[in-house]
């Protein structure tokens, strides 16, 4: 009788096979998952650790510091608490918005009018072949290298290929304004539709391809896909960070 796969050995096939390169990987893709999910929820580094002292009822679980050199992947080694931090956080995030007895059953803390508010849009990061939250094991899997989220690219590191792809962003960018035949002031109305409330990050967009600004790595990281959604509203074309990243890169 053959032996009944887990679900998640799948994704061993598409692992770095070398261990170091693998880790340097997990290493950038960590940052980058930290600085996608925080700029989606809206969460500073001292937000991070609120939450985690309520998910986790501990004071101290998870300090700015150590949010600091994760963001700046420059993390030599997660320690256990910070792990069981992130999963906390992550795992409480869903649980608030999909079942309430889950929620008790986590033995979270109070859940003031504070952590209601961080909590009030926030979305979990959820595991690319299970689609479910991520906990403290997913977590480290990910800094580990062994799992890639969907839709997450980029990172704080020093990474040469993505700092190319933040470079050649603008010009992208006003390639796909020319060819939908859109001026820059109707191109911003309509990214606004996609940055509903954040009129800042459509205005990048267009100073960008106008060649008046320039992404970072960063602020591509938390930008990218929210990008790819804006241009598909002006010319209907289907994109993704990661096809976006690899026309880039070549």
């Amino acid at each position: 009788m053959p032996v009944a796969l887990p679900t998640t050995f799948s994704t061993r096939s598409t692992v770095l096979p070398n261990n170091e390169e693998r880790r340097a990987f997990g290493k950038q893709h960590m940052s980058a998952a930290m600085i996608f999910w925080l700029s989606q929820n809206g969460w500073s580094h001292p937000n991070m650790e609120e939450l985690a002292a309520w998910a986790l009822k501990e004071a101290g679980a998870l300090h700015t510091s150590q949010m600091s050199h994760i963001r700046n992947g420059r993390m030599r080694m997660l320690g256990v608490k910070t792990i069981d931090a992130l999963g906390a956080i992550n795992m409480a995030t869903w649980a608030y918005h999909s079942s309430k007895d889950q929620l008790k059953q986590l033995n979270v803390d109070v859940t003031t009018k504070k952590i209601e508010e961080l909590l009030a849009d926030a979305k979990p990061l959820l595991h690319p072949i299970t689609n479910e939250p991520l906990d403290a094991g997913g977590f480290m899997n990910l800094y580990l290298g062994y799992i890639k989220l969907e839709g997450v690219v980029g990172g704080a590191s020093n990474a040469a290929d993505f700092g190319s792809v933040a470079t050649k962003i603008g010009s992208y960018l006003e390639a796909a304004i020319r060819t939908s035949g859109t001026d820059f002031l109707d191109a911003k109305k309509i990214f606004s539709r996609t940055f509903e409330g954040q009129p800042d990050k459509a205005n990048k967009m267009v100073a960008a391809a106008a060649s008046l600004d320039t992404y970072s790595k960063e602020e591509l990281t938390a930008d990218i896909a929210q990008i790819c959604e804006a241009l598909e509203r002006l010319d209907g074309k289907t994109r993704t960070p990661e096809t976006v990243v690899e026309e880039l890169s070549t």
